[in-house]
């Protein structure tokens, strides 16, 4: 009886240590195929990185070469690298299959920052120094210096190193657009950059609205960047990348510097560039602004607006706000002005600062404006959202020594242009402004 007790026991025994190694087993086995899967995760980056690559070196861009410049834009590229970097009129860069490496962008700020906390700082504190490896492609280019245009992009690429397999912690599929903005805050130039973005887009034959947009600066927040998140899928500050430490995109363009947008003042255009009515479209549309490309002026309710300039915290090297060219006595003027307008019922004068408007509302009185007026500044840039065959008069203070950026800007845009010297006087002013906007009225309203 005792020898079948010991005997059950030993087999119960038996029974346990044989579960137990099962259960190690089975624990041993979950363990080794966890690795494997990690394993052949970080493997199925690495091909899919070679696989994608190969994918777009197959696809060809169909280039959209009608008009200036992109007929000269065509007719001028350098391609290297197995066509994964493409020079255009030695100005700006397309690259595809690239990896960016954020952690090689060197600077003191993220970007984005409130501009009430970056106040003095100095502007060079607002731009990254690009260190070896910060991007990266799949060969070799010898001697790159002498294709790359003399800008800041010859910063960036000073930084590329080659890959054969790389892994990569994000994929960027849509087209990415690297922009280096320099006057981040005033109207004019950022008009200049998003007219140069959509130009590429233009060229590219992208969709604006599916194009990123990739910040190389680290300026403050500001008041214009809603222009880029409305005008564009949306984009991304490269400080803001650095917890990335490699990025590959599948189509990265570089653009051009800002003085090298084909509607800045140093182009000296005076008739518009390829795409550049469908930009200002693509700009209305996206600010739910209703326009009406040949609307005629309605001489029976003449709208005539006057932008004037106040004080306002643009950028962080001008922490007092104080703008140059206001009007003395601005108050006066405007009254005088009211009064005198008042006597004609077809003709409704208002007058605004844009400093605390929203960029829809801005966009809405320019568009339904016949006659604006405006000190020289850089709100005269809406002239280019105006109505064409309408009026900007440009008022300039002493000593009288101004460019002719609205002027062309006027032109691009069919407005007629005039401007007018003011003296120092108040009654003197209102009265040239009024006997100015008197004379185009009777030229319009005959």
């Amino acid at each position: 009886m005792c020898i079948r007790c010991h005997s059950r026991l030993t087999i119960s025994r038996r029974r346990n240590y044989f579960f137990h190694a099962i259960f190690v087993i089975l624990c041993i086995s979950s363990f080794l195929a966890l690795k494997k899967t990690k394993t052949n995760s970080s493997a199925s980056i690495h091909a899919r990185t070679v696989s994608t690559f190969q994918n777009i070196l197959i696809n060809k861009t169909t280039l959209n070469c009608v008009g200036d410049p992109l007929k000269k834009w065509c007719e001028n590229q350098v391609q290297l690298c197995n066509s994964s970097l493409t020079v255009y009129n030695k100005l700006f860069v397309l690259t595809r299959a690239i990896i960016l490496q954020p952690q090689y962008a060197k600077g003191k700020l993220i970007g984005g920052e409130d501009i009430q906390t970056v106040l003095n700082q100095p502007e060079q504190n607002e731009y990254f120094q690009f260190e070896k490896d910060f991007i990266k492609l799949s060969c070799n280019v010898e001697n790159i210096q002498e294709n790359i245009p003399n800008s800041h992009l010859l910063n960036v690429f000073s930084s590329l190193t080659t890959y054969e397999t790389h892994p990569v912690t994000q994929i960027i599929n849509e087209t990415t657009i690297a922009v280096n903005r320099q006057d981040y805050a005033n109207f004019y130039h950022t008009i200049t950059d998003l007219y140069t973005v959509y130009l590429l887009c233009c060229f590219f034959r992208r969709d604006p609205k599916s194009v990123r947009i990739l910040f190389l600066d680290a300026h403050p927040k500001g008041s214009l960047d809603i222009l880029w998140s409305q005008l564009f899928h949306s984009y991304t500050r490269l400080g803001e990348l650095k917890a990335s430490p490699s990025i590959f995109y599948r189509e990265l363009i570089w653009s051009q510097p800002q003085s090298q947008s084909e509607i800045d003042v140093q182009r000296y255009r005076k008739s518009a560039p390829s795409c550049f009515v469908k930009f200002r479209e693509h700009v209305l549309k996206q600010f739910n602004i209703n326009y009406k490309e040949n609307e005629k002026v309605n001489c029976q309710a003449l709208n005539v607006f006057f932008l004037v300039r106040h004080n306002y915290v643009a950028h962080p090297r001008n922490p007092s706000g104080k703008i140059t060219r206001q009007l003395t006595n601005e108050q006066q003027i405007l009254d005088d002005l009211k009064m005198k307008f008042s006597k004609y019922p077809n003709v409704n004068f208002s007058f605004n600062h844009f400093e605390e408007s929203s960029m829809e509302q801005q966009l809405n009185v320019i568009s339904q404006t016949d006659i604006f007026i405006g000190v020289h500044g850089a709100g005269l840039t809406h002239v280019l959202f105006m109505k064409p065959n309408r009026c900007l008069i440009e008022l300039i203070l002493p000593p009288g020594s101004i460019g002719v950026h609205y002027e062309l800007m006027a032109l691009l845009n069919g407005v007629e242009y005039v401007n007018r010297l003011i003296s120092g006087g108040s009654w003197d002013t209102s009265r040239t402004i009024f006997e100015c906007v008197m004379e185009k009225i009777s030229h319009s309203c005959p």
